[in-house]
């Protein structure tokens, strides 16, 4: 289980606010807050450092948008019916 920032993510607000990739929702618990580093994954030091509300995260299985929202919790994105 991993997660690590989109590489091809293009800043056009804050740095510290940033696109994640993560492989299945597990590992939504490991990712940085606006509080709280995240938890370290291999050698990459920079996924892990505090990131802003608003960033997102898109899982890989099963599919699924989390953001950081206001309160700073990554919740699961809802679809809209």
């Amino acid at each position: 289980m991993s997660y690590w920032l989109d590489s091809n993510q293009s800043y056009t607000g804050s740095p510290a606010q940033r696109d994640f990739w993560c492989d299945t929702p597990a590992d939504i618990e490991n990712l940085p807050t606006a509080s709280a580093e995240g938890v370290q994954q291999g050698d990459d030091t920079v996924s892990c450092q505090k990131c802003e509300k608003g960033s997102t995260c898109l899982c890989i299985k099963p599919t699924g948008l989390y953001i950081l929202d206001s309160t700073d919790t990554w919740v699961k994105a809802k679809k809209e019916e």
